[in-house]
């Protein structure tokens, strides 16, 4: 009858703390995922709203003040720099087949870029000219 063989092992291994975790695949940076046709061609057609916008802007800062019209150009921008925000996040998750995320989120895009040439066109220069030349209105 032969004798059964009895072997004993130990193995340690030391890898220095956890184990890595593989990489995520790679996305592409946010200015790579920017589309400029798109915001450009949603920057010209908000040109329509931008002038109004801009009118209303110099009316509040003549016949008001000029820190009244930067309020009323900030509030307005801030919301709309959150709604977009918040359409670009329910359009990534939405289902490819349906329109109205899409066109909410282009909505809100226009109107981002409306308030926000707008106030560009009014608001900056005569705020710079204020400030250097110190020339206050009348």
């Amino acid at each position: 009858m032969p004798v059964p063989v009895d072997i004993r092992i130990t193995v340690h291994l030391d890898q220095g703390g956890t184990p890595a975790l593989p990489d995520p695949h790679p996305v592409p940076r946010w200015w790579s995922r920017i589309r400029i046709g798109y915001n450009l061609a949603l920057a010209a057609l908000s040109l329509t709203l931008a002038g109004p916008w801009a009118a209303l802007l110099t009316a509040v800062r003549d016949e008001a003040s000029l820190a009244g019209a930067w309020v009323m150009a900030l509030i307005p921008l801030t919301v709309l720099a959150v709604l977009d925000n918040a359409r670009r996040a329910e359009l990534a998750g939405a289902h490819p087949d349906l329109w109205a995320p899409k066109w909410l989120a282009a909505l809100t895009r226009l109107l981002l870029w409306a308030a926000v040439l707008g106030t560009v066109l009014t608001l900056p220069i005569t705020t710079l000219v204020y400030a250097l030349t110190g020339v206050k209105p009348a």
